[in-house]
């Protein structure tokens, strides 16, 4: 599974990453707790009730803006690892 988006500046300000339908049949069931590793460290992650995944704890690593280009990929041990591709090193 990829899952690639570039974030709404609503997604930017309120720090979420609204996910599609196929995305969420990919993730595990809301508020369950998965693994996603971001800047190499690994954080704890739920979808939540309005599909979304919370960026907030990933803030002290990167502060997110509009446009940012978001990728979600499922690893081979069922984790996830997320990337960011910055609107101004683009």
């Amino acid at each position: 599974m990829e899952f690639v988006k570039r974030l709404s500046p609503s997604e930017a300000k309120y720090k979420y990453l609204g996910l599609d339908k196929k995305t969420i049949e990919e993730l595990p069931e809301k508020y369950q707790i998965f693994k996603l590793k971001f800047k190499n460290k690994i954080y704890d992650m739920k979808v939540n009730s309005k599909n979304c995944i919370m960026l907030t704890p990933l803030y002290h690593e990167y502060e997110f803006q509009p446009e940012d280009q978001v990728k979600i990929t499922k690893k081979k041990d069922d984790s996830f690892e997320l990337t960011v591709n910055s609107v101004s090193s683009m």
